[in-house]
Order: C-alpha cells, then structure tokens, then sequence
C-alpha cells in the first residue's frame, strides 16, 4: 500500500455503479434488523466486494434476502399492467445474475465485469431464492430479464424515459458505493439501535434513532466517516445539535443534523439525522424484538443500556 493511500479500496466505473445500485435497493427503509440496515458485513476489493446480509425478516415476515431479491432483480412488465404503471421493468434495469451458488447469489452489470456476491448469515440457498423469485414473476405474467445478455425492451425503455435520473445516479455513484464499503460504522461507532436510509435524487438520508439517555455520538460517527485514511473525501457542514438544549422537553425526541459534502465538488450528499427518543415511547418491545432477531448481546447493552 502507497504511503497516504486509502486504507478502503475505491470502486470505479461498472463495479461503482453496480456497489451504488445494490446499496439503494436493498431498500433500507425497514425498522429493526440484527444488524443496522440489515447488513452483517460487506468485505470489498477494487473490483469487488461481499455483501453479507442478516437472516432477519421485514416488517411482514418476509425473510430479508427475499425482499433484496425482489428490489434488485428486474423483470419486464406484462402489456397488460404497462397502462397503469409509471415504469416499463420491475426491480434494477441492467442487474444481472452471473451465477448462483447455496451460499450466494453473483450480481453484475450487463456488459461489464462488475461483481457484487450476496450472502446470508442465515444460510439460506440462494439457488431456490432466485428460482423461486423467477418462479412467482412468470406465474404473474412477468418476464424475468437477469439472464439477457442484451438490455430487455422494458429496460431500454426505462433508460430512455428516465435519461437524467441514471445520469445523475452514475455521477454520484461514489457515494453510495464509498457508504456501503463502510456501512460497519454504523454497527461499531454509532450508538444508534435502529438505523433507516433512503436517497432523494443524489441526497442519501440517514435517520439514526437512539433510546433514552443515549448521547448520540455524531461527532465520532462523522469524524470517522471522514478520516483521512479509512473515510470518504467529504466535508461537513453545520451541525444542528438539540443534545444540550435546556428549552427541550424530555418527553419529546430531540434532533441533530450534519450534512456532508464532497470535497471536489462531486454531486451527492449524506444528510446524519440523529434522534434522541423522548420519554414519551417505551423503548423494551423494540429491545425484545431485537433480542428475539438475534442481535448481539454487547451491541443491544451499549445501544440500549436501560434496557433487558
């Protein structure tokens, strides 16, 4: 390694864009998972990386690596729905499966070499996920496209009508790719028992809620996100900080915010919402919902100490 070099590998080109599109769909908009934003640990080299996914359920029951499944792999719409949708294709245009094994399922980018594997820590068969997701699409009219080698008709016809939107996510494609790579921050520095993101256009929205008499540690969690060595070439702004304000009332959530920019002017930006819960909501169903999903015992004690 070059004196001064990152110490987390940048993505570039497909791989990028690949690591930014798998990161916004996996949908981490889902309450509570064994791990923040439902990911377990993501192991990256410049040209790849390892998503290892929770075995948690969503909010339904549905099992968590069935829910990223159907988020990411696209499919065309039947003639018959296009009149009533706003989109031409199901899930991501231009995923492709490359290969499944029980252990994993292998995801590019049609014409490149781009690779993101998918694994569980619950072990389930990736084999049967995808056969099962291509199963319930046929039965439904769909025609499932991960296999093409060439774009489906509904795939050119979503880039075609959405230019601009791919555009500007293939411009801020750092930024996802560079958060997933260090999504561990979220597990190991923040304090936060319940993590949410969403992306409007190229703003990444991170809402971080944290239990009663929990300090929100945003100055560690944005000092490390930035670190010269293992952070993202970003900046922060003001931060908007709630934590001391004597007007506050308990028995409300108090909010502090920070956003990040790019140092180079790139576009895309992280926007940290950290939230302290008020005394107005009891926090031991959410502990015993984490328990029961299987999340550390370290973790839930500094996350939730008051609690269990």
């Amino acid at each position: 390694m070059k004196p001064g070099a990152p110490r987390i590998a940048e993505a570039a080109g497909a791989q990028r864009r690949l690591e930014a599109l798998v990161f916004e769909h996996l949908n981490g908009d889902i309450d509570y998972f064994t791990h923040p934003v439902g990911i377990e640990s993501v192991t990256s080299r410049a040209d790849s990386s390892v998503v290892t996914l929770d075995s948690s359920h969503s909010r339904n029951g549905h099992p968590l690596v069935a829910h990223a499944l159907e988020g990411l792999l696209p499919a065309d719409i039947p003639d018959q729905e296009k009149a009533d949708c706003e989109d031409s294709v199901l899930g991501v245009p231009g995923i492709r499966v490359a290969g499944a094994s029980r252990r994993a399922v292998h995801l590019t980018l049609a014409g490149t070499s781009a690779r993101v594997a998918l694994s569980s820590a619950g072990g389930e068969d990736w084999r049967q996920l995808v056969a099962e997701r291509r199963r319930d699409l046929v039965t439904a009219g769909y025609r499932p496209c991960w296999d093409d080698r060439e774009l489906s008709p509904g795939e050119v016809a979503f880039r075609r009508d959405h230019a601009w939107i791919c555009q500007a996510a293939e411009e801020a494609s750092w930024l996802p790719s560079g958060l997933l790579r260090r999504v561990a921050l979220l597990h190991t520095v923040s304090a936060a028992y319940c993590t949410r993101y969403w992306v409007n256009s190229d703003d990444w929205i991170f809402q971080l809620r944290h239990d009663q008499g929990v300090r929100p540690p945003h100055a560690d969690v944005v000092k490390h996100l930035l670190d010269r060595r293992w952070g993202l070439p970003m900046q922060a702004g003001k931060l908007h900080c709630e934590c001391d304000a004597s007007w506050a009332d308990p028995y409300y959530d108090r909010s502090c915010t920070v956003r990040l920019s790019s140092n180079d002017g790139r576009p895309g930006t992280v926007q940290l919402r950290f939230q302290a819960m008020g005394t107005w909501q009891s926090s031991s169903d959410i502990h015993g919902y984490l328990t029961e999903a299987g999340a550390d015992e370290k973790w839930l004690k500094r996350v939730m100490p008051h609690q269990g």
